[in-house]
């Protein structure tokens, strides 16, 4: 799978600018942060392993001996997007919150799915946790977590809006990794709008086309302010983008 011909036009322009901006900024303090680098990568070591020591001793690791099927998932699509070193996949007890994150430290990478989330999502054959586990494995294939371009780019965060705007570009990238992966572009809106629904047992009878015309309602001005500041798109246009993404493929 080529990611850059999948990667979002906005992605690569933000990117470009954010590293412009950081290497700016970095510049001066080069010789101060090489002094500092070992200690960075010490901390970093102990932080990974501080890490799963939370999530190996309270989380529950998905394995060809625990919930095998998601593991295959996991397999196969970590295959397709080339990924050398598969993510350890986890299920964390999240309290009621749904959110699924993709994390990397120096060496290993993690997939964290809350519970909830998997509650809302399982199905017979599991297409919506496909997605949505395709869409995070997209973000480590697409270099998103990669610690030292993340560095160099984390002046730019501060930015005004430059750093929710690589953000959000980031996850329409994934998005749209995530659907060449899973293939079905019905299973794919369908994965996201039950996130905007939060209920599984309402889940069946979403209707695409009428949730995605809920974006004409959104008001623009306040719509636009809120959109700069957030760190994902609004599912609504999400949801728009994916269907036309999956038009645009076929065509």
């Amino acid at each position: 799978m080529n990611i850059n011909k999948l990667r979002h036009s906005k992605e690569s322009v933000y990117r470009a600018i954010c590293i412009a901006v950081g290497v700016l900024l970095w510049i001066p303090l080069f010789f101060t942060i090489a002094i500092f680098l070992p200690f960075i990568a010490f901390s970093l070591w102990m932080a990974q392993k501080f890490f799963e020591a939370s999530v190996y001793g309270n989380a529950v690791h998905v394995n060809e001996g625990q919930f095998p099927q998601l593991h295959n998932i996991k397999l196969a699509l970590s295959d397709k997007l080339g990924l050398k070193d598969v993510p350890e996949f986890f299920i964390v007890n999240s309290e009621g919150a749904m959110n699924a994150l993709a994390i990397k430290f120096l060496s290993k990478k993690f997939v964290l799915m809350y519970s909830s989330l998997i509650d809302l999502l399982k199905t017979e054959d599991n297409k919506s946790i496909e997605m949505v586990l395709a869409h995070e494995l997209a973000h480590h294939a697409a270099g998103h977590t990669g610690f030292w371009l993340n560095l160099v780019m984390k002046p730019a965060m501060f930015v005004p809006f430059l750093g929710s705007a690589y953000s959000r570009a980031c996850e329409l990238t994934a998005d749209r990794i995530a659907y060449i992966l899973v293939g079905d572009v019905d299973v794919a809106t369908t994965a996201l709008i039950k996130l905007a629904c939060g209920s599984d047992k309402l889940g069946k009878d979403l209707d695409i086309n009428t949730f995605i015309a809920q974006e004409i309602r959104v008001p623009f001005l306040a719509g636009f302010i809120n959109e700069i500041y957030s760190s994902h798109t609004r599912m609504t246009k999400r949801v728009e983008h994916i269907t036309a993404f999956s038009i645009e493929q076929r065509a």
